[in-house]
């Protein structure tokens, strides 16, 4: 029986899946480009992606749910790399487009142009074959009938925060000058960062409903220990120092993107952030626990 959304969501590796804003822009992009809606992009897989690209490499290592441990993995990867999606799907919404999206693809990957792509699935002339390309084992490959109405990219998960490549993406997919694809400017990467990780990788807001990025977190963060070190007010000069030095570091990662936030913080869950404020605090960690639980 196929795994429910409340099973897949109840374990931690769900939620720490990563869509790059990088990946993301891809989708916006083209989808602007074409006049398509939103939704014929796509990258975090359902309920129904129990395996391969549109899953993270860690997921793959560790879910119960996963039905192959190796298609689609990869060696060498940082522990944040492991954790990024690298799938991605893209409806052109005619057999026309879908044809000549395919071929164009299809002929970059096989010429060298799209190395950073691991495996397309499109559908270059219309009939009820599948045509695709490995670039890892550098011959033909074929996939499910669902790629005979979109195609799909599997892109090597090092390069999933790569400007250009999803730039040059675009290009070849459309058939345009590169140079016609201007790269993805600060003010889209923070608007996606926004509005994506609030339901991608956020937390509960602790003051009211929903999510809220992390990035924003930081900085609720970076206040409220300030706060509590002022509080605090007769702890020696070495925690204050230490103290100093981890709230500059908080600072310098509250404009970051979410998973350099959470590199900065070192914690994933309430349970490691206590324990590096007890490590930041030392004996004086009771009375900040005391003013934590006053409110």
């Amino acid at each position: 029986m196929m795994a429910t959304l409340a099973q897949l969501e109840a374990e931690p590796w769900w939620d720490r899946e990563i869509v790059t804003v990088e990946l993301d822009w891809l989708g916006d992009e083209l989808c602007r480009r074409t006049g398509r809606p939103r939704v014929a992009a796509g990258t975090k897989g359902d309920r129904h992606h129990l395996r391969g690209s549109h899953r993270s490499q860690e997921w793959i290592k560790r879910s119960a749910f996963c039905s192959n441990r190796t298609y689609t993995v990869q060696g060498g990867l940082s522990p944040l790399q492991e954790r990024y999606v690298a799938g991605f799907d893209f409806t052109p919404g005619s057999v026309d487009e879908m044809i000549a999206q395919s071929k164009r693809i299809l002929a970059a990957m096989r010429a060298g142009r799209l190395n950073e792509v691991r495996e397309f699935y499109g559908n270059v002339d219309g009939d009820q074959v599948v045509d695709g390309w490995d670039n890892v084992r550098d011959r033909a490959a074929t996939s499910d009938s669902s790629h005979l109405w979109h195609w799909h990219a599997g892109l090597d998960r090092r390069y999933l925060t790569d400007k250009a490549l999803m730039a040059r993406i675009v290009a070849i997919a459309l058939g345009i000058d590169q140079q016609e694809v201007p790269e993805m400017t600060p003010l889209q990467a923070q608007q996606l960062r926004d509005a994506h990780y609030t339901t991608a990788v956020a937390i509960p807001n602790p003051t009211g409903d929903g999510k809220v990025p992390l990035h924003v977190w930081a900085g609720w963060m970076t206040d409220a220990v300030k706060a509590l070190a002022t509080a605090v007010g007769n702890v020696d000069e070495a925690t204050k120092e230490q103290l100093q030095k981890d709230l500059a570091e908080l600072k310098a990662g509250v404009d970051a993107t979410p998973d350099k936030v959470v590199t900065l913080l070192g914690a994933d869950t309430p349970e490691e952030i206590a324990e590096r404020l007890k490590a930041v605090l030392g004996d004086k960690s009771a009375a900040v626990g005391a003013l934590l639980a006053a409110g």
